[in-house]
């Protein structure tokens, strides 16, 4: 497998165990194996699309949020400030993205 593919494992991981989850626990929200899980966490197995928006929901995170940080070659997909930007002007209030909007120059 390659390193994206490790490091997409690591994030899910990190994810998984920040949110107090087993491999078992989310491996039954989203029907499969816990071994599929650790599969998955190793590197050793691609996460489908399909697959990877179960486990998010499972994880209550946008995928935005998940692949914030993970790097494919020598270039982030998406920084953790994008993210944060993504995020905030993701709010509801729109007040706060017509100012996202002006701080970045295009007040329309």
């Amino acid at each position: 497998m390659s390193e994206t593919d490790k490091s997409l494992g690591k994030k899910l991981r990190q994810l998984r165990e920040g949110r107090g989850l087993s491999q078992e626990k989310l491996a039954r929200e989203i029907g499969v194996v816990f071994q599929q899980i650790q599969k998955y966490e190793a590197g050793i197995n691609r996460i489908s699309c399909s697959r990877l928006l179960k486990i998010l929901d499972v994880l209550d995170i946008s995928i935005i949020d998940f692949f914030a940080g993970i790097k494919v070659s020598d270039h982030l997909i998406i920084s953790e400030e994008e993210c944060q930007l993504f995020n905030a002007y993701r709010q509801k209030n729109p007040q706060t993205r017509r100012a996202i909007l002006t701080l970045l120059g295009n007040p329309n």
